[in-house]
């Protein structure tokens, strides 16, 4: 996925895009970038059970339109970046760049689902979408805010 993000980049220097052409490829980059946020936060306590593996993949297919078979490809591919430590900041730059504050936070709410999803919140994963928060510019008054709507619905 890192890959594809990667090629993206490059893409955007080498080709003329239609803008039409340019936003589907800003759609598909932003969509991978948040995908990685929401398995690596399903993989920070180092427990992924069922719950987390139906709430992450439900989330995945309908709000970031990944299909079921990328979406165990992603799983895979975060599962060996998370025990090599791989950085957040190439996903939340992407996003900072190709995203308005309404999209983060609403990303930032999906974390929070996640991490809720097996009824438990882990101290790794409120650690790591707290990072994610303040990577996103995310006001801490929102973060609290997504995380007590999110609990809430429970």
């Amino acid at each position: 996925m890192l890959k594809k993000i990667k090629e993206h980049i490059s893409n955007l220097s080498n080709e003329p895009i239609k803008m039409a052409d340019q936003e589907q490829k800003d759609t598909e980059i932003i969509n991978n970038a948040c995908a990685a946020l929401l398995i690596e936060t399903a993989l920070a306590d180092k427990v992924f059970n069922e719950e987390e593996m139906i709430s992450m993949k439900q989330t995945l297919n309908k709000v970031y339109k990944v299909d079921e078979q990328d979406i165990e490809e992603l799983i895979n591919e975060s599962k060996k970046k998370v025990s090599e430590s791989t950085s957040l900041y190439e996903y939340t730059r992407l996003i900072n760049d190709l995203c308005n504050y309404e999209d983060k936070i609403r990303l930032i709410s999906n974390l929070w689902s996640i991490a809720f999803a097996d009824q438990h919140l882990d101290k790794y994963e409120e650690h790591l979408i707290r990072k994610i928060s303040d990577l996103l510019h995310v006001s801490h008054k929102d973060f609290i805010q997504q995380k007590l709507l999110v609990k809430e619905t429970l």
